[in-house]
């Protein structure tokens, strides 16, 4: 039984590895996919109300790039005109800051999902609307 348990120990510890060099994690790949990727801006709350403008294709969207800059426009307007263009950074997993055109938002993460993002504004910035962004889907 004690040949047994030597083995299994020698086994464990020559079966590890110290040459695996580990990455850290990118922090806003849930944004941009590692390449770039389109949220649609679902809800713009305030309270309980929802100013998002009902019709789908008059809706903001997103397009979060791996560059750290993301362009923010209608989508109707996608493919013909340029959109806004600001930078993003995602701040220890928890928070994300808009910068441009002489703005800075800030948003407390309050839910990540693959599918489903949910951005409190930080009192003090100026935006006042809890987004919840969802990714592009078929009409």
């Amino acid at each position: 039984m004690k040949t047994l348990y030597l083995f299994l120990i020698l086994y464990i510890i020559s079966s590890c590895t110290l040459d695996v060099e580990l990455k850290p994690l990118n922090s806003t790949a849930i944004f941009n996919d590692g390449n770039s990727k389109m949220w649609l801006v679902e809800h713009l709350w305030i309270k309980e109300r929802d100013y998002a403008h009902p019709n789908r294709n008059k809706k903001d969207i997103i397009v979060f790039y791996e560059s750290g800059r993301c362009t923010v426009q209608k989508l109707n307007t996608f493919g013909i005109e340029k959109g806004d263009i600001v930078d993003y950074k995602v701040v220890d997993k928890k928070i994300l800051i808009l910068t441009g055109k002489g703005k800075i938002w800030k948003f407390k993460i309050t839910k990540l999902s693959e599918d489903n993002i949910e951005l409190s504004p930080i009192k003090g910035t100026s935006f006042k609307y809890v987004m919840h962004l969802v990714p592009i889907t078929e009409p």
